[in-house]
């Protein structure tokens, strides 16, 4: 798995090409917790274009980041989901526990 980050006021886009598991959460959580790390960023837009899979501990994952973001008065947003991703996203009937959006102009500008 890899990350590129792109910052927009504050807020973060992260770049996410592979899987996001059970293996890649270490990673995935040091680069998240980097970013957190900055008092500005509130908001982050998880860029899930080339993310062919998440499994449940990812999903998880997710869902604590999205608590600890409210706690910070922003949230998780979603862009451009694969589409395996979405439908593990309606099975799992969590769609609506995140925003997703296909147009990254559109995830930025309602941050």
């Amino acid at each position: 798995m890899s990350i590129t980050v792109e910052t927009y006021g504050h807020s973060v886009l992260l770049n996410i090409k592979g899987e996001l598991t059970e293996d890649t959460l270490a990673a995935f959580n040091q680069d998240v917790d980097r970013q957190l790390q900055e008092k500005d960023v509130i908001d982050l837009v998880l860029n899930m274009e080339n993310v062919p899979f998440i499994d449940s501990n990812a999903m998880e994952y997710l869902l604590d980041l999205q608590d600890r973001l409210v706690e910070r008065m922003g949230q998780v947003k979603l862009l451009r989901c694969d589409e395996n991703v979405r439908k593990i996203l309606e099975i799992t009937r969590l769609e609506s526990s995140f925003e997703v959006f296909t147009d990254v102009h559109e995830a930025v500008k309602t941050i």
